[in-house]
């Protein structure tokens, strides 16, 4: 079959399944399938039949509902490719602003800490931005695995390290392992019992460890500020991702643990990461930039 016949019916397997972007998604499909020869070949070339029926497949996979990314086997996150399969948690493009906004705050000497790191993306990209030395602690042994493959693809050995562990109750031995920190970021589970019902079919595929934090969202944040503070030297910086009209109850939580805090929108206008300064801090500590 000739390239642009196969990107016809393969688009056409997508829209009858009523998913939005069915152009793009073909797009990816196509790349995924042919590699460089997608590019040689424009839509002209012809396609074997092997090649043809794996395509197809893929496409009827993700007509039921799979992720592109899991079908794809990666997915890109501030310019870094990240390997991304079931049990680990999707990098998505809002949180891209978790790192962003984190950066100013840091340079190669500094030291962080990811908490619910998955795939391992946030301490990657701020390692890779900053040359910063960071640390992920994460539970799940799955996803470990996938952090640990992300740290060798990205060539960040030298900067990245995974540790295995509970954030909200963590091990002593964790702790007395772990160097002080400038900054600690984390993008915790923070779904409610009520979103959790009416998932997209995509997104429940997603491990529902990194998804569900409580009957209102907020378990996480009620635990971690407490638990993780000590680790944070005196003018650090512990900043978070929230979900949908969290930023407040969030800011509340983290005032009350004597941070002094600043929200910050994503493109589409929601407050999505709040970024919390110890206030018991000295003339000598910066203030949270605007």
């Amino acid at each position: 079959m000739v390239t642009a016949a196969l990107k016809k019916k393969i688009r056409r397997i997508l829209e009858d399944s009523g998913i939005d972007c069915a152009e793009f998604e073909t797009e990816q499909l196509l790349k995924w399938s042919l590699g460089e020869n997608y590019y040689i070949t424009g839509f002209d070339g012809e396609i074997d039949g092997g090649r043809e029926k794996t395509l197809t497949e893929a496409a009827i996979r993700r007509a039921r509902g799979e992720p592109l990314q899991y079908i794809l086997g990666e997915w890109d996150f501030y310019g870094y490719t990240f390997k991304v399969s079931e049990g680990v948690l999707i990098p998505r493009q809002e949180t891209e602003l978790l790192a962003e906004k984190t950066l100013p705050y840091i340079n190669e000497s500094s030291t962080v800490i990811d908490l619910c790191s998955g795939s391992g993306c946030i301490p990657i990209a701020i390692a890779k931005e900053s040359g910063a030395k960071c640390i992920g602690v994460e539970i799940s042994r799955e996803a470990i695995n996938y952090f640990n493959e992300n740290i060798r693809l990205n060539n960040i050995e030298d900067n990245v390290r995974a540790m295995e562990g509970d954030v909200l109750n963590p091990k002593r031995e964790l702790l007395e392992a772990l160097p002080k920190a400038d900054l600690i970021t984390a993008n915790p589970p923070y779904l409610t019992a009520e979103e959790m019902q009416s998932l997209q079919r995509e997104v429940r595929h997603e491990p529902e460890i990194a998804l569900y934090g409580g009957r209102d969202g907020l378990d996480f944040y009620r635990r971690i500020f407490e638990r993780w503070k000590p680790i944070l030297k005196p003018d650090g910086i512990f900043a978070v991702e929230v979900g949908d009209e969290q930023s407040g109850p969030v800011t509340e939580i983290m005032e009350s643990k004597g941070f002094k805090c600043k929200a910050f929108r994503d493109y589409g206008g929601t407050e999505r990461v709040v970024l919390g300064e110890i206030q018991e801090k000295t003339a000598k500590q910066r203030p949270i930039s605007p």
